[in-house]
């Protein structure tokens, strides 16, 4: 198996992370487009989470491991937690960080499509994803030089 098909389950994880997060920041922001852009980027990440969920089938017998070994996935397990508690204080940077962080799950996923070991489901949801969030990720940026 490959790194990515390994840590499939956590990017599921991690995308339900992030879904959570976006729709407790849309509650919290004033402004309505960043609302809306939130509602958009938590939806993103539980279609994605939704459907990746539906085509990975658990391996019989594995544990879930207790902590992530692979550094980009630590990070990202991680980013949303602490982006939740920068939130009040972090004014203009905390667009800084989400589009970093957006940024590197783009990433991570465009290795799932580009991983042979995935079926093509798996590799089609990830694209598909990738494409959404580019579009997402460009708006997430913008707002940084509109704050």
């Amino acid at each position: 198996m490959t790194d990515t098909t390994n840590n499939l389950s956590d990017l599921i994880e991690i995308s339900e992370d992030g879904t959570a997060f976006y729709e407790e920041a849309a509650q919290k922001v004033k402004d309505k487009k960043l609302s809306t852009l939130f509602t958009r980027l938590a939806k993103a990440k539980s279609d994605l989470a939704a459907e990746l969920s539906g085509e990975v089938k658990p391996v019989a017998g594995k544990k879930k491991p207790a902590k992530r070994t692979e550094t980009t996935l630590g990070e990202l397990s991680k980013a949303y937690a602490g982006l939740r508690k920068q939130w009040p204080e972090a004014g203009a940077d905390r667009y800084v960080r989400m589009a970093e962080v957006e940024g590197q799950l783009q990433t991570t996923f465009q290795k799932v499509v580009l991983d042979k070991d995935h079926s093509f489901v798996v590799r089609v949801l990830a694209k598909q994803y990738v494409s959404k969030a580019e579009v997402l990720n460009k708006e997430l940026r913008a707002c940084n030089r509109n704050a």
